[in-house]
């Protein structure tokens, strides 16, 4: 008995000596981690949970060429708390009060609501509980002097996170051409957003944040390393004949409900591109800027591409313009496939210039067969001569190569030739089709059409774009002369007589041709396009407009086309009246009494100078803004100089209401259409950056 109480003993002292020495050695442990290795595990654990967070940079602002705002950044704000860091006290006796502020604010929840979330927050010591997000600058401002929250960072536990967010004040004006970029695997860069990303974007900034449960928060209140702002982007956009390309192209294709279409306009002297505008009809009925058609869309053009066919012939010797060609009162057969004019002719033979005119199919590929047919290599070699198989490499991306087949290609065939000669087996953009007939507009000199003007950091120019020249001269003076006879004919007598009452005398070429699927045609489906310049006599701009699939209205391109190119020539003589020559046209259109209008200067003039008041305007800073009511003028402000006072806006326009707030980051509200009326701040009171106006307007 007295083995077995002794066997137990000695277990009993073993085990409770085991126990002793396990808690020993864990009170051991625990004594060296907190006082001999604190230091080390205290900085692993700060390694692991203290990081630097990015702050990224305001992204830099794009510009039309007169300095009126593209797309610019506008920041947004989030703000949260750490509710661990605000005192109980303090917490209980103003919870009611703020619970009360945020329902009355934003009206999205209850005072019961937000207060019983505010508890549930505290009772968990959420250290990143989020009040609210999508904040304006006035509305943190506002935000700031409630209670808990104005007492800051540490005794309020307050987080304010800073965004920004890409907006673009002419809305659907140059959708597609401005573009956007996109993060992550997949990266998409689209227009003058993508094409000069790295430009825009500027450096991210360094903040050292701790991460907690549900997110991090800042340890400082400054940023250990500030953002530097991205540089802001120039254009060669005009946005008042944007605004009217714009227009005008939707209205060709809402008359005619097209699919799509697409609009040009370039200066003929510098291959500036002044307006491009791409819209596309959607399910709902509307039209939109969807995808870049001017420099995306590659398409047999038809009838404008016999601008290279006549150029290749006249500067080749084989043929003059009081040369007889083959009509053959409208169709052919060219090696055993039938070839038709747009409609039957009378002729049996005309003259080439006739055939141009009036786009003779049969007259001009019988011409081009007759004298190309025993080396075909020499047409496309001309072809190459003009750069037409090379892209134009755009600074932004997306252009498509264009297609020029080769004589020894395994796709050539034996009516290649002649297909080729009016519009069909080759492939080009709408604007590589347009710097060819730009070509002809500045003498001869082929010109790399542009759209970026200057980079530059604050007020500093970092880089600066000049015209680039292609080709000094795509063909002899003689050959250019007649062609420019050609393409003024068509407008006075042939394909597009029916826009040759414009006031403004244009030139062009018109072009049908059937859309394909690389396989076959479709039926009743074309491209209706118009390329050429204007004035006649002295070109500024040459211009191109192609619309995809008209379904009523007509179809032919000096139906459905030319016409958009005529509203849009008139309009803009309507905004640049400098340009006309007659000034006894102007003056037999003074009106008795100048309209009432509020702008800057620079616009009036241009509006006003047939009105006769270039006298009184003449020595005003353009970024001024002035009055006109009935007949007297005055100055409102300068505008270069930063806001202090909201102004009076009644009666002026929304792109310069635009222009003059957001470039003092004032944020506009509008509604409806035409000039202002009415203001939510009244003339004359204190604003400063974030304020929210609201403008009613109407025509």
């Amino acid at each position: 008995m007295s083995n077995i109480k002794k066997s137990i003993l000695i277990r009993i002292f073993v085990s409770f000596g085991t126990v002793l020495i396990f808690a020993l050695f864990i009170v051991w442990n625990i004594i060296k981690i907190q006082f001999v290795e604190g230091k080390k595990w205290k900085t692993l654990n700060d390694s692991l949970t203290i990081t630097y967070k990015e702050i990224k940079a305001v992204r830099g602002n794009i510009y039309s060429d007169n300095g009126s705002l593209l797309a610019t950044s506008v920041p947004i704000y989030e703000i949260r708390l750490d509710l661990a860091v605000i005192n109980t006290d303090t917490f209980k006796k103003y919870k009611y009060e703020l619970s009360q502020k945020l329902a009355s604010k934003f009206k999205d929840k209850s005072y019961g609501s937000y207060l019983l979330e505010l508890n549930k927050a505290k009772n968990s010591n959420n250290r990143y509980y989020l009040l609210k997000n999508k904040l304006s600058y006035i509305d943190i401002k506002e935000i700031r002097t409630w209670p808990i929250i104005n007492k800051g960072r540490y005794k309020g536990g307050v987080i304010i996170e800073e965004d920004n967010y890409r907006v673009m004040p002419f809305k659907n004006l140059l959708t597609r051409t401005l573009g956007y970029t996109t993060s992550g695997k997949q990266q998409f860069k689209v227009g003058i957003e993508g094409a000069y990303n790295e430009d825009l974007k500027g450096i991210s900034g360094k903040r050292l944040v701790k991460k907690i449960a549900g997110g991090y928060i800042p340890l400082n209140d400054e940023n250990e390393m500030e953002p530097t702002d991205g540089k802001d982007i120039f254009t060669t956009i005009d946005i008042n004949i944007q605004d009217i390309v714009n227009n005008e192209l939707l209205k060709g294709l809402k008359y005619h409900k097209a699919h799509h279409g697409c609009a040009i306009l370039m200066k003929v002297k510098t291959g500036e591109i002044k307006a491009i505008a791409n819209l596309t009809l959607s399910n709902d009925g509307e039209y939109y800027e969807k995808y870049n058609y001017a420099i995306g869309e590659s398409f047999e053009p038809g009838s404008t591409f016999k601008l290279a066919s006549a150029l290749a012939l006249i500067e080749k010797n084989k043929i003059n313009l009081n040369d007889s060609v083959l009509i053959n009162y409208g169709e052919i057969s060219i090696n055993k496939k039938l070839m038709t004019d747009a409609e039957q002719s009378k002729y049996k033979t005309q003259s080439f210039a006739f055939a141009f005119e009036h786009s003779s199919n049969v007259g001009i590929s019988t011409a081009i067969q007759n004298s190309f047919s025993e080396n075909p290599q020499e047409f496309i070699d001309y072809l190459k001569k003009l750069n037409l198989n090379k892209p134009l490499n755009i600074e932004i991306p997306g252009e498509v190569k264009p297609l020029i087949k080769n004589y020894r290609s395994k796709y050539w065939s034996n009516i290649s030739l002649p297909w080729m000669s009016i519009g069909y087996e080759v492939k080009l953009t709408p604007l590589q089709i347009l710097n060819l007939y730009n070509s002809v507009a500045n003498n001869g000199t082929m010109l790399k059409p542009y759209l970026i003007k200057s980079i530059k950091n604050k007020n500093e120019t970092i880089k600066e774009f000049a015209p680039q020249i292609i080709s000094e001269k795509i063909s002899d003076e003689n050959t250019l002369s007649k062609i420019k006879l050609l393409l003024s004919n068509v407008v006075k007598s042939g394909t597009a007589s029916n826009i040759n009452n414009s006031t403004i005398k244009i030139s062009g070429k018109t072009g049908t041709a059937r859309i394909s699927d690389g396989k076959s045609y479709f039926e009743n489906e074309y491209y209706s396009s118009f390329a050429g310049y204007f004035p006649s006599d002295n070109p500024e701009y040459s211009i191109i407009v192609v619309v995809n699939r008209p379904k009523i209205n007509g179809y032919y391109g000096g139906v459905v086309a030319a016409p958009v190119v005529k509203q849009i020539a008139e309009k803009i003589y309507g905004y640049n009246p400098e340009i006309l020559n007659s000034a006894e046209n102007e003056k037999s259109k003074r009106p008795a009494n100048l309209p009432d209008f509020t702008g800057y200067s620079k616009t009036i003039i241009k509006f006003n100078k047939k009105f006769s008041i270039i006298s009184q305007l003449e020595n005003e800073n353009n970024n001024d803004l002035v009055n006109i009511k009935k007949d007297s003028i005055h100055k409102s402000l300068n505008t270069k100089n930063k806001l202090n006072e909201m102004p009076d806006l009644v009666g002026m326009c929304l792109k310069d209401v635009l222009f003059l707030l957001e470039n003092n980051n004032i944020k506009v509200k509008t509604e409806g259409k035409g000039k202002v009326y009415w203001q939510s701040v009244e003339p004359g009171t204190n604003i400063g950056k974030g304020t929210i106006v609201t403008i009613k307007m109407q025509i």
